[in-house]
């Protein structure tokens, strides 16, 4: 190995993959950080942003993180959700975030799929152009990563963890992969694009399920001649994608300045697509700056985006879309070694948990039955900051387990750092979400 002492970072080249050790200069992490390019074919690389655990990072698990879009860099995560540091509303410096998952997790971010963030090229032909391209990439990048990077990782308990379409990216990339992995944990994830267009209906117009449990921040707004549209489609809607639409459009004509905001109901939009703040404008800005670019390794300065557009326009055509990943996650719970967690924000619109909780409720593996008899539980927390924290509610079968997140949206990380922590630390390093003080009432209240 050829190592080159560039201070303030350290810079190891092998095989083509490069690393640079970062200090704190960039982000104060409280633990060590490295940033480096994997390349999975000619000219084309892979980036990553690999912090260590802030506490005992030689036995903690491995957490990957990759954003959703398509065409979202993992940097979203890094900077605004769960990563050690977030950056400032001026986008010039960052601070430290105290519920960041590094408190437990050596946690991996990468830009994925080629095209994406810093996993950029400026021929677009190069980009990966559905799942299949895509998966192919993530593996070697992977394999390089556990064992030739870092192969002291290899050996660890490793979470696989996808924000939005990350709904399609971990089901689909776990499902093929030789690797085993502990978990995978999607978060606001799009599974079946269907349910997740029925739940539209259920959370404007029927906010109460059969069993009768009404989950946070579900229903209103809907007028009745809106909500009868609705209805209307539903029935095709169940049977045939393609006429989801009408449900679809009703909720989507909404979405305006001042009008509905698609990823937390409990705000307006203030400018559509995004309707609102979502991180991207302050990361963007930081990302571009010249000094960080060049401190992260970047070889020539490029226009960083946190979401490629280009790349989200072109894989609107792919063929496997909007192809529900359901089958590949009944394939993963059924081999028996990789457990399921689902984490959903009730505000969400755009990832409803009422469709994810059709989703699940019809998911064909060996313990649905088990599964669909299984009460919904309210879920708290006893904090180490001394604070009282209700979650939500969850539900446990086998090795999957659902949780719902109250007054938090499409970016629940963000919304409710403390409680999803807690959740994600709980799973990881204990095997399930629940405290380990099982029996205080706070944690048993069923429903």
């Amino acid at each position: 190995m050829r190592a080159v002492t560039l201070f303030p970072v350290v810079c190891y080249i092998l095989s083509g993959w490069i690393v640079t050790k970062q200090d704190d200069k960039l982000c104060n992490a409280g633990s060590r950080q490295w940033t480096g390019f994997v390349p999975v074919s000619r000219d084309r690389e892979m980036f990553f942003w690999y912090f260590e655990s802030r506490n005992n990072p030689e036995a903690a698990p491995l957490l990957i993180w990759v954003n959703g879009g398509p065409g979202g860099s993992s940097l979203l995560g890094a900077f605004y959700e769960l990563g050690p540091c977030k950056i400032n509303e001026a986008g010039n410096d960052t601070t430290r975030n105290a519920f960041s998952w590094t408190n437990f997790a050596n946690v991996l971010f990468i830009d994925q799929p080629i095209g994406v963030g810093f996993s950029y090229t400026n021929d677009s032909s190069l980009w990966a152009h559905d799942l299949n391209e895509a998966e192919n990439d993530f593996d070697k990048f992977l394999d390089t990563f556990l064992d030739d990077v870092f192969p002291e990782l290899s050996n660890r308990s490793i979470h696989f963890a996808g924000e939005s379409f990350g709904g399609q990216y971990v089901p689909t990339y776990v499902s093929r992969m030789r690797r085993r992995l502990d978990s995978i944990i999607l978060v606001n994830a799009v599974v079946s694009f269907p349910k997740v267009i029925l739940g539209l209906y259920e959370h404007f117009c029927a906010p109460t399920s059969a069993q009768g449990i009404r989950f946070s921040g579900s229903g209103g707004g809907f007028n009745d001649t809106e909500c009868a549209t609705m209805a209307a489609g539903y029935p095709k809607c169940e049977a045939a994608y393609g006429a989801c639409k009408p449900v679809e459009d009703v909720v989507m004509n909404k979405v305006t300045p001042g009008g509905l905001n698609p990823y937390d109901d409990r705000v307006d939009c203030i400018e559509p697509p995004l309707c609102g703040r979502l991180g991207m404008e302050e990361i963007t800005k930081y990302l571009n700056q010249a000094h960080v670019q060049k401190q992260i390794g970047v070889k020539n300065q490029i226009d960083f985006e946190t979401v490629n557009m280009d790349l989200n326009e072109q894989w609107s055509t792919a063929p496997d879309l909007f192809i529900p990943t359901s089958r590949e996650v009944a394939a993963i719970l059924d081999r028996k070694h990789t457990r399921v967690l689902v984490i959903n924000g009730n505000n969400d619109i755009i990832v409803n948990t009422e469709g994810v909780k059709r989703i699940f409720d019809d998911l064909l593996w060996q313990g649905q039955a088990q599964y669909r008899a299984q009460s919904w539980a309210n879920l708290h927390f006893h904090a180490p900051s001394g604070n009282h924290i209700h979650v939500g509610m969850s539900k446990t079968s086998g090795n999957l387990t659902i949780v719902t997140v109250d007054e938090a949206g499409h970016i629940v990380p963000h919304d409710q750092p403390e409680a999803v922590m807690l959740v994600v630390k709980n799973w990881a390093i204990h095997g399930s979400v629940w405290p380990q003080n099982h029996q205080s009432p706070f944690e048993t209240a069923v429903v």
